[in-house]
Formats: C-alpha cells, sequence, structure tokens
C-alpha cells in the first residue's frame, strides 16, 4: 500500500490539512477536512430555508442547515473512497464528525488498509484515543 499515493489523491480531490495520524502493517489512518464551496453553502442556506419555512435559529441550523452539508460532504467523501479502493485495491473506512453551525468545512478520520488485512475503524479511533 502505497500511502504517498494515498494522501496525494485525497489532497487533490481537494481535501485540505490531509495528516497521516497512524501508520501500522498494512493499516493507515489519515484525518482530512471536507472545505465547502460557496455554491454548497448557498445550496444548504436554500434549501433550509425552503424546508423549515423559518428564519435561522438554532432549529434551522441543527435541523436542516447542518445535516444537509453533512449528507454532501459524506457522499462526495464516499465518492473518493470508492475510487481509491478500486484505483489503488485497498480497503477503506470512514467517519465524519459532527460540525458547528459556523463551520464551512467537515471533520473527517478514515482508514486505509490491505486487503487481506481485517479492521474496523473504531477500534483503530480507539487505539489512537479519539
Amino acid at each position: 500500500m502505497d500511502k504517498e499515493k494515498i494522501i496525494n489523491y485525497l489532497e487533490e480531490n481537494g481535501f485540505s490539512d490531509v495528516e497521516l495520524m497512524s501508520e501500522q502493517k498494512g493499516l493507515i489512518a489519515t484525518r482530512f477536512y471536507y472545505d465547502f464551496d460557496k455554491d454548497e453553502l448557498k445550496a444548504a442556506e436554500a434549501y433550509a430555508n425552503d424546508a423549515s419555512g423559518k428564519e435561522k435559529n438554532d432549529s434551522w441550523h441543527e435541523d436542516f442547515y447542518i445535516p444537509y452539508l453533512t449528507e454532501l460532504a459524506i457522499d462526495n467523501v464516499g465518492e473518493i473512497m470508492e475510487e481509491i479502493m478500486s484505483e489503488m485495491a485497498v480497503k477503506a473506512q470512514f467517519v465524519a464528525y459532527e460540525m458547528d453551525a459556523e463551520s464551512d468545512y467537515n471533520e473527517f478520520i478514515s482508514i486505509f488498509y490491505e486487503n487481506d488485512t481485517q479492521a474496523d475503524i473504531e477500534d483503530v479511533l480507539a487505539n489512537l484515543g479519539i
């Protein structure tokens, strides 16, 4: 498994602050951020306005705006993970962290591991103390 190639692929696909958190035999763990562009933020705002019928308040953010952005980020990150798995013959898992109302990014941690390796991201996170 080529960790540099994986990290470069993440960076080339627009993820920011890609960090190698851990490396074990046949497994790497990374942290990165999905930064929303202006169009994505505008779309989330339009969705939240339409769906809530309310002004911007805690419910507007928590029930509509943030879930829209989180789902968008998860879908886009999932597509890139599928590409990496296909192109580099590895397996991958990832988790998204809950974003706050003022953020214009979503934090992710992912693991990549060789096909003959058994791994669970929850175990890896526990071992990292996360």
